[in-house]
C-alpha cells in the first residue's frame, strides 16, 4: 500500500538551497529597478522667527563665548557671523552640545543693534545679546537663574550661561562698554535693598499697599488745600490709633533678641554666682525618653513661696536641661532680677555655717561618689573657711599616695564582690545572704557602677598628679 507524501516533504522540496550563490550588489549598482533609492531626512528647522530689531554685531566687537568646565577653559566660540545663533544638540547648530538633557533646538542668542526703535523696551541700553529659550525641557540658566521660556533676557559681558543639565559654563566675551556697571553699595546694603523690594512686591501682589497709597494721596491733597486755604487757627484733630499696645504683653521679637537666648545655662549660672547660690538641676525620668527637669530659684513669688522652674521635655536629658534653664531665665527676666547686679533679695540666704555647710537634702551615707563632699568644700571655699594654698612637691606626693590607696581599696572591693557573685551556692540561700551582709562584700549594681565611676576619676587624678610631679621646680631661663 503506497503512502501519500506529507506536507513537510512538499515544503522541503519547495525550499531547496540553490546550488550557486546569488551575486552581491556592486557599489555603483542602483539595485533593483523597482525599489527607489533611500533619502536622508533633513533636520527640522527651528521654530524661531527673528524679531525686526535683530541685527549683526558690529565688526571688530569681539563677541564670543568662552567655554569652561570644572574651572578649566576648553575653548571659545566666535559670535560674529550672523545676527542670531542657535544652541542645541543637532550638529547643524552654531553651538552644538552633546549632553542628553539639551534639546535639539534648545535656545537662541539674538543680537540687538543700537538703532532700535524707541517703542521697544530698553531704549539705547538695549543694544547687545539676548538669550531666548525655545521652550526646552530642562531649561536655560543665566547666572544660575532659570530663564522663562520664549522670553528675551539681556546677557551682558561676563554673564554665565548654562543649557540643560550640562556642566559646561559659557561666559560672554565682548567690549567693556557692554559690561554691567558695578554697584557702589556693599553686600549688606544690597541684601537689605533686595529684602525691601521683595516685601514691596509681596504687598503689591496681595493688594495691601493700595490703602497706604490712597492715604498718602489724601495727605498730599490736604497739604495742598491747606496751603491754598485759611484754617483760622483751628487745626484738624490728631488721629488716634485704634490699636493700643498692651504694656504687659511681651513682644516675641524681644524674647528672641534677649541676651540669654544664645546660652541660657551660662546666663543662669552667672545669676546664681552673683547671688552666691549653687545651681542644681533635678531630674525625674518619666519614661518613654521624657524628662522632668526642675530648678529651685533663689527668688520668692507673690505668695512668698520659692520660685521653681519646671519643664517636661521629650528627648535627650541635655535638651531638657537647656529648656529648663531657658524657662528659669524667662521667669527671672520677667521679674527684672536677671539683668541686675547682686542686691538684697526677698529670700534670705542660708547660713551654711550653722549646718556645717551641708544641705538639708544631702546624705553622705547614700553618696558613694563624693559629690556631697565636693559641694560642701565649694561652699566652704566661697565662705572663706578654706584657704587655697599653692601646691608643692610634698603636697602633690601626699595627694598621689592618697589617690593610689583609695584606688587600691576600690579595686579590692570590686574583686571581692565579683568572687562572691561567681562562687556557687554551697549552703542555704538565706544563710549565704546573711554571711555576705556580715562580711560586707555585697554590692548591688548601683554601688558597683558608682565604684567604677570613682575609680575612673581616681585614675584621671593620678595621671594629673604624676604629670605635675614630673614638672621641674624651676624652668630654664626663668628668673625665679
Amino acid at each position: 500500500m503506497l503512502r501519500r507524501p506529507s506536507r513537510r516533504a512538499h515544503r522541503a522540496a519547495a525550499f531547496k538551497r540553490p546550488s550557486r550563490p546569488l551575486p552581491r550588489p556592486r557599489p555603483g549598482d542602483p539595485g533593483r529597478p523597482g525599489t527607489p533609492p533611500r533619502r536622508h531626512r533633513a533636520p527640522p528647522a527651528p521654530r524661531y522667527e527673528e524679531p525686526p530689531w535683530g541685527s549683526r554685531p558690529p565688526a571688530g566687537s569681539g563677541y564670543g563665548l568662552e567655554v569652561l568646565k570644572g574651572g578649566v577653559v576648553l575653548g571659545s566660540v566666535r559670535l560674529e557671523d550672523g545676527s542670531w545663533f542657535l544652541v542645541g544638540r543637532l550638529p547643524g547648530c552654531a553651538l552644538s552640545l552633546e549632553h542628553p538633557s539639551v534639546s535639539r533646538h534648545h535656545a537662541v542668542l539674538q543680537y540687538r543693534g543700537a538703532g532700535c526703535s524707541p517703542d521697544e523696551p530698553g531704549g539705547a541700553d538695549a543694544a547687545g545679546f539676548y538669550v531666548y529659550d525655545l521652550g526646552s525641557t530642562h531649561g536655560t540658566f543665566l547666572n544660575k537663574a532659570r530663564v522663562p521660556p520664549r522670553t528675551y533676557c539681556r546677557v551682558r559681558v561676563g554673564h554665565g550661561l548654562r543649557f540643560g543639565g550640562s556642566s559646561r559654563l559659557f561666559l560672554l566675551q565682548g567690549p567693556k562698554e557692554d559690561q554691567e556697571s558695578e554697584s557702589e553699595l556693599t553686600v549688606t546694603e544690597l541684601k537689605a535693598l533686595r529684602k525691601q523690594q521683595q516685601a514691596k512686591l509681596e504687598k503689591t501682589m496681595l493688594g495691601e499697599d493700595s490703602d497706604e497709597e490712597d492715604e498718602k494721596e489724601e495727605r498730599s491733597e490736604r497739604s495742598q488745600n491747606s496751603d491754598m486755604t485759611c484754617s483760622w487757627g483751628m487745626g484738624e484733630d490728631a488721629e488716634e490709633d485704634e490699636v493700643e499696645e498692651n504694656p504687659i504683653a511681651v513682644d516675641f521679637q524681644d524674647v528672641q533678641d534677649a541676651f540669654y537666648m544664645k546660652d541660657p545655662r551660662k546666663a543662669l549660672q552667672g545669676f546664681f554666682d552673683r547671688e552666691g547660690e549653687e545651681l542644681e538641676y533635678e531630674y525625674d525620668d518619666r519614661g518613654h525618653n521624657s524628662w522632668l527637669c526642675r530648678i529651685k530659684l533663689p527668688v520668692d513669688d507673690a505668695s512668698g513661696k520659692q520660685l521653681v522652674a519646671e519643664v517636661l521635655h521629650s528627648g535627650k536629658k541635655k535638651e531638657a536641661m537647656i529648656q529648663c534653664a531657658l524657662e528659669a531665665c524667662r521667669l527671672l527676666d520677667a521679674r527684672g532680677v536677671l539683668r541686675q547686679e547682686a542686691v538684697s533679695r526677698k529670700r534670705r540666704s542660708k547660713n551654711w555655717e550653722d549646718e556645717d555647710f551641708y544641705d538639708s537634702d544631702d546624705d553622705t551615707f547614700l553618696d558613694r561618689t563624693g559629690a556631697v563632699e565636693k559641694k560642701r568644700l565649694n561652699r566652704m571655699k566661697k565662705a572663706g573657711k578654706i584657704e587655697e594654698k599653692p601646691e608643692t612637691y610634698d603636697s602633690l606626693v601626699t595627694k598621689l599616695k592618697e589617690a593610689e590607696n583609695e584606688l587600691s581599696e576600690i579595686t579590692e572591693k570590686l574583686k571581692a564582690s565579683g568572687k562572691v557573685q561567681s562562687h556557687p551556692a554551697a549552703q542555704d540561700s538565706l544563710d549565704e545572704f546573711m554571711t555576705e551582709i556580715k562580711s560586707g562584700c555585697t554590692l548591688d549594681s548601683v554601688a558597683r557602677k558608682k565604684l567604677h565611676l570613682r575609680s575612673f576619676e581616681l585614675k584621671k587624678e593620678q595621671q594629673r598628679l604624676k604629670g605635675l610631679i614630673k614638672l621641674p621646680s624651676k624652668l630654664p631661663g626663668s628668673s625665679l
